[in-house]
């Protein structure tokens, strides 16, 4: 049982490493979208200009007559993408320190984790679709069977 405990705690490290990576990441992608959503929203004057070619956010125009070169659409849906997988990366981060820390995962603090995980997931799935369904659909199940766990944990060790 001890080996089965060392291996979570390790394989859940490495998991939680990059899942910190990931959330860093997603924050500064983050950023990113919302300033170039305002300037785009707010602004009208070339950010960049160098001879004949201006740069705009968020798009790019040749100004000698050529079409558009380069178009980024930032819009209020994929802010709230970015901001929901942002809980999403936090919540299943929370699950991860926790296996780390203890190494058991039938414990109803890591089951709590995997319900909100799948909430944030539905939430994402709103905004992205059927990816996000699925993936919280598999989130709620793997809860039901850590919940079940629990439920096994505590009767055997109640009963020794």
């Amino acid at each position: 049982m001890e080996k089965h405990t060392e291996q979570i705690k390790k394989f859940s490290e490495v998991i939680y490493a990059l899942l910190r990576i990931a959330f860093v990441a997603f924050i500064i992608a983050g950023i990113a979208e919302i300033a170039v959503w305002i300037v785009a929203r707010f602004s009208v004057s070339p950010i960049f200009k160098v001879g004949n070619m201006e740069l705009y956010l968020p798009v790019v125009f040749i100004k000698d007559g050529y079409e558009e070169l380069f178009s980024l659409h930032i819009g209020i849906g994929e802010i709230l993408q970015t901001v929901f997988t942002i809980v999403a990366l936090k919540f299943a981060e929370s699950i991860f320190k926790i296996l780390k820390t203890y190494g058991s995962p039938f414990r109803e603090d890591v089951v709590q984790k995997f319900k909100r995980l799948a909430i944030a997931l539905l939430c994402v799935g709103v905004v992205t679709g059927v990816v996000g369904f699925l993936a919280a659909g598999i989130v709620w199940v793997l809860r039901l069977i850590f919940d079940y766990g629990c439920a096994l944990q505590n009767e055997s060790d109640t009963t020794l």
